[in-house]
C-alpha cells in the first residue's frame, strides 16, 4: 500500500510540475467556490452510506505558485459516517479551448465514525480530472479524489463560480 502511494503522488507531481511554467494563463479571478457530489469508489463504504455524499470547497489562484483548494465532503448511514477535509495544491493544463486537465496533490485529513467510535487519519492525496468552462466565471470539475484511505477515495462532480 504504501508502495502504491508512493507512485501514486510521484506520478501526481509529475504532472502537476511542467504547468507551472506557464503562470502567464491562470485564470485572472482569484477564488472560486464550488459545491457538488461524490460518489465512494468502495463499494463498502457506499453500502453503508449513502451513494453520493455533499462535496463543497474554495479555491484561490496565488500567481507563481499555482491553485490552492480546501475541500470538504461527508457521507452517512446507520451508524457510519465519513467525512474529510482536502487541502491540494493544483495546477490545470489547457487541453482544448474549453476543457483543462487538473492535477493535484496535498493532505487529506479524514474521520470516520462507526457506532459511536470515531478514527481520524491524516494521509497525503491527490487528484485528477477534468475541468470544463461552461463560460469565463463557471466552470464543471470532474475529478477523482484519492486519500490514502478507501473512506476518502471516489469520482468528485462539482460546478464551480469564480469571481
Amino acid at each position: 500500500m504504501v508502495r502504491r502511494l508512493i507512485g501514486v503522488s510521484m506520478f501526481l507531481v509529475m504532472m502537476v510540475l511542467p504547468a507551472f511554467t506557464q503562470i502567464d494563463e491562470q485564470p485572472q479571478q482569484k477564488w472560486a467556490v464550488r459545491l457538488g457530489v461524490l460518489y465512494p469508489s468502495a463499494g463498502d463504504i457506499r453500502d453503508r452510506t449513502d451513494d453520493f455524499w455533499v462535496y463543497f470547497g474554495v479555491e484561490r489562484n496565488f500567481p507563481n505558485v499555482g491553485l490552492v483548494s480546501l475541500d470538504y465532503t461527508e457521507g452517512s448511514g446507520a451508524g457510519f459516517k465519513y467525512s474529510h477535509f482536502a487541502l491540494f495544491l493544483n495546477s490545470k493544463q489547457n487541453y482544448a479551448p474549453r476543457l483543462d486537465l487538473l492535477a493535484g496533490v496535498g493532505i487529506v485529513y479524514g474521520k470516520s465514525e462507526i457506532g459511536g467510535v470515531s478514527d481520524y487519519k491524516t494521509r497525503l492525496g491527490g487528484t485528477v480530472g477534468a475541468v470544463y468552462y461552461v463560460n469565463p466565471r463557471t466552470e464543471l470539475h470532474l475529478r477523482y479524489h484519492s486519500g490514502g484511505a478507501k473512506e476518502t477515495n471516489g469520482f468528485v462532480l462539482t460546478f464551480s463560480i469564480r469571481f
